[in-house]
């Protein structure tokens, strides 16, 4: 570790490091796996360095809920984006990332959030405010009921692979089928 009294001080760039290291152990070993420690450890500061950018390792868990569902946003915004048919690309873009293989992208981020979000009330309450804006936001698009349903279908495979149930390739199977119906007559 460098010595802190000659390390030039950047404090976005050290408070965006400690943030990418918690994001780094969250997706690695889940968000219980995060501790004030191996973050510290990880960027190259001490504990106290750690607790100068979050004063607990609850607003660090925060933060980092928070930059994983910006992540998210400018995830889906992307894809939108190159999605041709306006109705329904949200749920698409709901479905793709829901039922994401990527296990080092988005994907690995997103997986070691959710679960907490489903058992956590103040994780799961920041979900609920992400969705619900996505949800107003994309109206016009995006809220019939067959759609709706797609995205719980989507939920319920991702549940699914989680508990183990499902293989990736069953999940890709069923994530190209729910990919298929948004297609269909609304």
């Amino acid at each position: 570790m460098e010595n802190a009294h000659q390390r030039k001080k950047a404090p976005e760039l050290i408070r965006h490091k400690i943030l990418e290291h918690a994001i780094q152990l969250a997706s690695e070993k889940g968000v219980a796996g995060v501790s004030i420690q191996a973050v510290a450890d990880l960027a190259g500061v001490t504990k106290g360095g750690v607790f100068h950018h979050f004063s607990n390792k609850q607003k660090l868990l925060d933060a980092m809920v928070h930059e994983v569902l910006l992540r998210l946003d400018q995830a889906i915004d992307a894809y939108m984006q190159n999605d041709p048919e306006a109705i329904g690309s949200f749920t698409r873009a709901y479905i793709y990332f829901t039922l994401q293989d990527d296990h080092s992208g988005i994907g690995a981020l997103w997986s070691a959030i959710s679960m907490t979000m489903l058992t956590d009330h103040a994780f799961n309450t920041n979900w609920l405010q992400w969705l619900h804006g996505r949800l107003a936001r994309h109206q016009q698009t995006d809220s019939g009921m067959e759609l709706q349903i797609l995205r719980y279908a989507a939920d319920g495979v991702w549940l699914n692979v989680f508990a183990c149930s499902e293989s990736t390739q069953e999940m890709l199977r069923m994530r190209q089928e729910l990919l298929h119906r948004t297609y269909m007559k609304q």
